[in-house]
């Protein structure tokens, strides 16, 4: 009966676009017999056709691009959706689940904008019969009322167990989406690092269908958790899919840049290649980078060479706003009577602030981090509060 029903699907759509003749045949496998008719009808009018997916898109990422979807994109690729499109529904994303769920049925699902859509399919049969009446309402033959009841009976709404958890391609997309890996891409640039909840998930093992998407969405928090890869141990890179392979080497690079101190590999390549936005973006990205490792890197005064030019602080608008606030804060503790300072060390004492808030965790950690530096730092001569009043004066003047 499902048979039938995908058959039956086939011979509707093809029919509603005006394709000549009957449906060539089409492999065994039902989502790939789905993908191959989009493929054999896609010039025709009103009809759906396959999305183009951005490639390589952890350059996009890695330097922070918002003018394309390198996000989406690289969930979609990730959590192994098919994604297709009409021309006539604007925005919205169909995404056909190529993992079959128990019943052997690939949902279908809908997002827009990046967030999940209302129009949902329980098996590529139903939404052919929904796609068929879409283009039989585009052409004019089907009002509002005949598509609305075909939609109600071809839709369904899906939220029974499979899609609570990793069994789901959406929510391997949504939770992939949701990762800070790609925070951490722009924090690590200004020396810090997104927090992030730790969790208890054990590594995925079981080579049952979807293992490798359940992997790489493991992966990729756990990373962003530990800033280091893990792979579990009966797993080699060379048992993963090209897609996934691509995440660990992505990954890889990440983690080398990470504990070496150096600009990544990636962002190195993005800067000197061909694709002008994202040089400029990589090249920004290197800037950040080299300005908080240059501060970090200035030696406390009694490692000083008495001969030797200290090396020039180099800002960053992160580092220069956090400056302006932190002049401003001392200026008023020197007036309160709450801070003692030789005027002359003000500018040593601000860049070691500087350095401290740049490299925390969070704006919390960063409060707890400047407020230690302040106390035990050389430059100040005397401070009369206690460190939770610091730390209040700091969070009220920083405005955090």
């Amino acid at each position: 009966m499902p048979e039938q029903a995908f058959l039956k699907g086939i011979q509707a759509y093809w029919s509603a676009l005006g394709q000549p003749g009957t449906p060539p045949e089409f492999g065994e496998s039902r989502i790939d017999a789905f993908v191959d008719l989009l493929h054999v009808t896609s010039a025709a009018e009103h009809g759906f056709r396959l999305l183009e997916v951005l490639e390589a898109p952890y350059a996009g990422i890695a330097v922070g691009d918002q003018t394309r979807p390198w996000r989406l994109h690289w969930a979609i690729q990730v959590g192994e959706l098919e994604p297709f499109v009409a021309p006539s529904l604007g925005d919205v994303i169909f995404l056909a689940d190529t993992i079959a769920d128990p019943e052997g049925r690939h949902r279908v699902y809908t997002v827009k904008d990046g967030l999940r859509g209302d129009l949902e399919f329980a098996d590529v049969a139903g939404v052919l019969q929904w796609m068929a009446a879409q283009v039989r309402h585009a052409k004019g033959d089907y009002d509002d009322a005949q598509l609305q009841e075909i939609q109600s009976e071809a839709s369904a709404l899906l939220d029974d167990a499979w899609e609570e958890g990793a069994t789901s391609g959406l929510y391997i997309l949504e939770e992939l989406i949701d990762t800070p890996l790609f925070d951490a891409w722009a924090a690590i640039s200004r020396g810090q690092w997104p927090v992030v909840d730790s969790t208890d998930d054990r590594a995925p093992v079981d080579r049952e269908d979807g293992w490798q998407r359940r992997l790489s969405l493991w992966l990729t928090r756990r990373f962003v958790e530990t800033r280091h890869l893990e792979l579990p141990a009966d797993i080699s890179v060379s048992d993963m899919d090209a897609v996934h392979r691509n995440l660990v080497e992505h990954l890889i690079d990440f983690e080398q840049g990470i504990h070496s101190g150096e600009v990544p590999g990636m962002i190195d390549a993005a800067a000197g290649g061909a694709e002008k936005k994202l040089a400029v973006l990589a090249q920004e990205w290197i800037e950040r980078h080299d300005a908080w490792r240059t501060a970090a890197s200035i030696p406390s005064p009694e490692e000083e060479d008495p001969e030797a030019e200290p090396p020039p602080f180099q800002h960053t608008p992160f580092t220069r706003k956090l400056m302006q606030a932190l002049s401003s804060s001392l200026d008023n503790m020197v007036r309160e009577g709450e801070l003692e300072l030789d005027p002359g060390r003000k500018d040593a004492l601000l860049i070691e602030l500087v350095t401290a808030g740049s490299d925390a965790r969070s704006v919390k950690h960063m409060l707890k981090k400047l407020t230690s530096t302040l106390v035990d730092s050389e430059h100040v001569e005397e401070i009369y509060p206690s460190d939770d009043k610091i730390r209040d004066r700091l969070k009220e003047d920083l405005g955090e």
